[in-house]
């Protein structure tokens, strides 16, 4: 039988996180439960519809990190699943470098100001 299991991720953006799941083809939702085997429904803050697959799901956790979760089994057997979401990781990880050099860029041009000011 299978049941949801929770992952940690690296993930510490929500809205990164649901803008990668829609460009990889993810219907995305921001709250809800999923449902699981023998057990109460799970709350999360987001969830992830794709196809026929149940939906997958992610929750903020108290040191500001964000956990998937899902039912691994059946992650496992739904072909190209496990590298769809490899590329959701991917397009996260380049939404966050391009937010860190935007705000680098910011500080570059805020203290390049400052000195011309002097």
């Amino acid at each position: 039988m299978s049941h949801l299991s929770i992952l940690p991720t690296v993930y510490t953006r929500l809205d990164y996180l649901a803008r990668s799941l829609t460009q990889e083809g993810f219907k995305v939702q921001f709250g809800g439960c999923l449902d699981d085997v023998g057990a109460a429904p799970v709350p999360v803050d987001l969830v992830a519809y794709c196809g026929d697959v149940r939906p997958l799901g992610w929750s903020r956790q108290s040191d500001g990190s964000i956990c998937l979760w899902g039912d691994l089994q059946r992650i496992s057997s739904h072909p190209g699943l496990e590298a769809r979401l490899q590329r959701v990781a991917r397009r996260y990880a380049l939404l966050f470098a391009i937010e860190q050099i935007t705000i680098e860029g910011d500080r570059v041009t805020t203290a390049a100001l400052s000195l011309q000011q002097d």
